[in-house]
């Protein structure tokens, strides 16, 4: 009927299977953050991501992860070249950089010329020989709580390139709802995954 609700009546039977489920959910979103991303990360949620990047107009974009010990982002995803190079391999303690400060206040950030921000970690550039000159980052849930920071850059090879045009607040609002939606999609699977009714693909 046009105008309805939706109602969905809670059915009492599930009680008892709830705390059952959310254990499972939990263990498995452990595990998605510690090693199985590449794996759970499937055609659907990257090509949404990538897109969401690609809108942003960033040059790339990642995925970062908390460790087991949460003392530690692990990029997990990188849209970019160097991907090789970033993914699984490197590690930012969350004492340094920017990207750390979206884990501790939990609030997005939008920075353009970041190479001027004291805050800013240099290792990651001086690694693949690469300037980034604008950041946006925001909080990643999923499995009900802080998980990681989806990021994307814009970057330059060196200090005489031209200066990228930078990001704008309408930039921020895509990848927050990038973010937003995509951490659905892994809650969507997580729970599909402990209820058995799917496999990671």
């Amino acid at each position: 009927m046009a105008g309805g609700r939706l109602t969905v009546l809670t059915d009492e039977r599930l009680d008892v299977l709830r705390s059952i489920v959310d254990g499972r959910i939990t263990a498995a979103a452990d595990l998605v953050g510690e090693t199985a991303f590449e794996e759970f990360f499937d055609e659907t949620m990257c090509a949404h991501l990538v897109k969401v990047i690609v809108s942003t107009q960033a040059h790339e974009g990642s995925v970062w992860l908390l460790d087991e010990a949460r003392s530690h982002l692990i990029p997990r995803f990188n849209s970019g070249p160097n991907a090789a190079s970033i993914v699984g391999a490197f590690a930012l303690s969350l004492r340094e950089g920017m990207i750390s400060m979206v884990v501790a206040t939990e609030q997005p950030i939008c920075e353009n010329a970041v190479y001027r921000n004291e805050r800013q970690s240099k290792r990651l550039d001086d690694k693949l020989g690469l300037l980034t000159c604008a950041m946006l980052a925001v909080p990643f849930y999923f499995g009900g709580e802080l998980r990681g920071v989806i990021s994307a850059v814009q970057l330059k090879k060196g200090a005489d390139a031209p200066e990228p045009a930078g990001f704008t607040a309408e930039n921020l609002e895509t990848l927050q709802l990038g973010a937003a939606v995509l951490g659905r999609m892994v809650d969507h699977q997580l729970l599909s995954l402990a209820l058995g009714r799917g496999d990671v693909r």
